[in-house]
């Protein structure tokens, strides 16, 4: 197929990782975002980065965005450090080694560990793909036919293209369409998530809190209080000028995200009511649940930013298989959606994007038929994606009690 047009419905960091690999291999792309700009939401703070994530940034973004990439991440040793309540060390358990989480295979490079700063990796992604942009736009449907695949928007508008990849996140109206038995299932967990000022956290946290992975403390309730740093070597802003001049980067202040979590019944608000609550409402109701804890916890929490805390109630992707493929495939959450408990949503839905991007340069240098590309990406996807789902929910049972995943 000598000129292919793909359909991005989804500018998470799947979607941004699949439209990058195709900018670079000059094939055409749009990619249609819900939200009216990239700041509409609260999104998340810090991300884990593994070799996935740090492999796809290196083989998708053009050279000056991985040295901005580069410079503002931060390599972190590879533990995850478990606290007391009392916010002490107990112990430290090396990366992928307890729980034997697979990777992609290792890659050359740097550290295979970074925490990042989402909003300034998002940036990053978004960078250069200007022109493919469409900001505002929600599908309702679409609909599939022998010379492609239009896309239906809310709006009345409509897109046409050879391929539509859903990467619109786990409430996906792609999936809907496309895999209709695929479902869902409420993992029984809400969390709560605020940013805590490096000048505030430096002196309280452990100092396994500023260099490893993830620090994470939990009582006999399995109530969590989970601690990441997010510190850039370089700032954003700076970072930019110095590699990629002309690229509009936001500067961030170091800080630690601070996540307050654990079953449903914990929180006073039920139902989605979470939502409605200010942000000083929700770091009150964060404290209050570490109220038992040893003095320390729910201080530490206190001195979190106020306007920064947002409610999640956490869902997970339940495994299953998709049909015969056809000119409509899934990536990231909108196919296999986890919980956070492995830190590896990131790296997965990346892991997609420039797989994928991969098997769709073969179909526009005429060396796979569409149908035969898609085929092996999905077996792909939905081999190593669930496998991640399952660890996700038996590490999340474990430490969280997370609902285990229906049979």
């Amino acid at each position: 197929m000598s000129e292919l047009k793909v359909l991005i419905a989804g500018a998470g960091l799947g979607g941004l990782t699949l439209a990058q690999s195709l900018r670079n291999h000059k094939i055409d792309v749009a990619v249609f975002e819900r939200d009216a700009s990239p700041w509409d939401r609260p999104q998340g703070y810090r991300l884990h980065l593994d070799a996935d994530a740090l492999g796809a940034a290196r083989e998708v973004l053009p050279a000056d965005l991985h040295a901005v990439f580069d410079a503002t991440a931060q390599y972190t040793e590879a533990f995850t450090t478990i606290l007391g309540t009392d916010l002490s060390v107990i112990k430290r358990l090396p990366a992928r080694g307890e729980h034997g989480e697979e990777v992609w295979a290792a890659h050359d490079g740097p550290a295979p560990h970074a925490n990042v700063d989402r909003a300034t990796l998002r940036q990053i992604m978004l960078a250069g793909l200007e022109d493919a942009m469409r900001f505002g736009k929600t599908l309702s449907h679409y609909q599939s036919s022998a010379d492609g695949v239009t896309a239906y928007f809310t709006d009345g508008s409509r897109a046409h293209g050879h391929v539509l990849v859903g990467a619109d996140g786990i409430r996906s109206a792609v999936r809907r369409q496309r895999a209709p038995h695929a479902g869902t299932a409420d993992a029984g967990v809400t969390a709560l998530y605020g940013r805590l000022p490096m000048a505030a956290a430096e002196p309280v946290v452990p100092a396994e809190t500023l260099k490893d992975i993830f620090t994470i403390a939990s009582d006999e309730r399995k109530v969590f209080l989970g601690l990441g740093s997010v510190r850039f070597p370089t700032p954003p802003a700076e970072a930019a000028a110095r590699f990629a001049p002309g690229i509009p980067m936001r500067d961030q202040d170091d800080y630690v995200v601070c996540i307050v979590g654990g079953r449903h019944e914990f929180f006073p608000h039920t139902d989605g009511a979470m939502r409605a609550c200010s942000g000083e409402e929700l770091r009150r109701i964060a404290a209050e649940t570490l109220r038992d804890w040893p003095t320390g916890a729910a201080e530490l929490v206190l001195s979190a930013d106020p306007t920064s805390f947002f409610p999640v109630e956490m869902y997970t992707s339940v495994p299953t298989a998709l049909d015969a493929p056809t000119n409509v495939t899934l990536l990231g959450d909108a196919v296999h959606a986890m919980t956070p408990t492995l830190g590896r949503g990131a790296n997965v839905a990346m892991r997609d994007g420039t797989l994928l991007g991969r098997a769709l340069k073969k179909v526009a240098d005429g060396q796979l038929a569409l149908a035969d590309a898609l085929a092996a990406y999905e077996r792909d996807m939905l081999a190593y994606g669930f496998r991640v789902v399952r660890q996700a929910a038996r590490v999340g049972q474990e430490r969280m009690a997370q609902n285990p995943l229906p049979e």
